[in-house]
């Protein structure tokens, strides 16, 4: 019998992989002990790096030179926050709350189980790849820039009084570190209930934010691993105005509302702009692309849904696509109405390298979220203020 060493290589890329989140692990047990070490602050450095250089951007008053943050998924406590403000990502938002307590997917209260897995190094390029299969492994062996996952969370919460508390402390870290945070939001549906029902629990949940201190909501309207019409409101775009209006009625004229959607063509978005932008401050696009990952036995390789979010690099062709996308819908717009021009867009999936950071800028992003590499990859803010001195650039938005 020939016995598998793992090489040098091997070792250090799943140590390091490990640092912020454990594969082998839970969602659950994850948020209860991660992450696992302790996280640098390169604010300095990074400030230092850029100097007169950097991509200027005012982010509805705050102003960065470095418009990269998290978006709504990786950051599950408090510590997860505060780490990746430490990495050097200029917005940070937090895992979606709800208005009840649910566990993730696969825990049965002795954290078992997994809800990640690595996915293989092959770009998102055509509508037809979505019918296939993919293969998922707990082995990743790539380099981290193209790194690509798939995980089925079930968007999980903590109790509204425990998360309640959490959001405030956290407003004045990151006041202290000139970063700004986004409370993203989501409406359980009731086994009985109606759309009406939902709407207001999105906005209860919204308000409970409000109260604790959250400057900007972020409504989760796009979810491909949740059993709930709460997973893909975004394709309905009456239900998503009557849920955005609902929610801004609420809440304090200068909160701020976003609303995170899945990938849609040129005449649906413009379609939902339509109907929702008087309720709404921006559009973050997009959330993960739906697809069914097997394992080697060729069984669903994570719990929940037939399909499960597959991010990282694997997406990137198809989210900078949804930025080219929302960009053209709000100028179509804009023709008829100047009031379309103040709707923010903000690009999200793929970013897991400089070169991909840059596609959704060049795309028309005029903020730029990741995900998979806050966990995977969370050097990249300091790695994109290198390339931006380096490269000499100066740029506004």
């Amino acid at each position: 019998m020939i016995k598998k060493v793992k090489s040098k290589f091997q070792k250090s890329q799943s140590n390091l992989l490990t640092r912020r989140y454990n594969l082998h692990k839970t969602f659950e047990y994850n948020k209860a002990k991660g992450p696992f070490e302790k996280v640098k602050n390169v604010n300095f450095e990074i400030q230092k790096i850029l100097g007169d250089y950097g991509i200027e951007t005012d982010f509805f008053g705050y102003k960065t030179k470095l418009p990269i943050g998290v978006a709504a998924g990786p950051l599950y406590n408090p510590r997860y926050m505060e780490g990746a403000m430490n990495d050097g990502f200029s917005v940070v938002t937090w895992k979606t709350f709800r208005s009840v307590s649910r566990l993730a997917h696969r825990n049965d209260g002795n954290y078992l189980g997994h809800n990640i897995v690595y996915l293989p190094n092959q770009e998102i390029l055509s509508g037809d790849f979505f019918q296939k299969e993919i293969l998922g492994s707990l082995e990743h062996l790539q380099e981290a820039e193209k790194i690509s996952i798939t995980n089925s969370f079930g968007m999980p919460s903590s109790q509204p009084n425990i998360w309640m508390q959490e959001i405030g402390p956290i407003e004045k870290i990151a006041q202290k570190k000139n970063k700004l945070v986004i409370a993203s939001v989501v409406g359980t549906p009731r086994d009985s209930g109606d759309i009406y029902d939902l709407a207001t629990d999105y906005a209860f949940t919204a308000k409970c934010a409000e109260m604790s201190g959250a400057k900007i909501i972020e409504l989760n309207f796009s979810c491909p691993n949740v059993h709930g019409k709460e997973g893909q409101i975004y394709k309905d775009n009456q239900n998503a105005a009557l849920i955005a209006k609902t929610v801004h009625n609420l809440l304090l004229p200068e909160t701020k509302i976003l609303l995170k959607v899945g990938f849609a063509n040129t005449e649906n978005y413009q379609e939902f702009i339509l109907q929702t932008a008087d309720y709404i401050n921006g559009i973050v696009a997009i959330n993960t692309i739906p697809m069914k990952v097997v394992d080697i036995n060729q069984k669903q390789a994570l719990p929940g849904g037939l399909t499960s979010g597959t991010c990282g690099h694997i997406i990137i062709e198809k989210s900078v696509q949804a930025v080219r996308n929302l960009v053209r819908a709000r100028k179509i717009l804009a023709k008829q109405n100047k009031k379309y021009k103040n709707l923010k867009i903000i690009g999200c999936g793929g970013v897991t390298s400089v070169e991909n950071f840059l596609k959704h800028i060049q795309a028309g992003a005029e903020f730029v979220m990741c995900a998979t590499a806050a966990l995977f990859h969370p050097e990249l803010p300091l790695k994109i203020a290198k390339h931006l001195r380096e490269k000499k650039i100066r740029k506004k938005i």
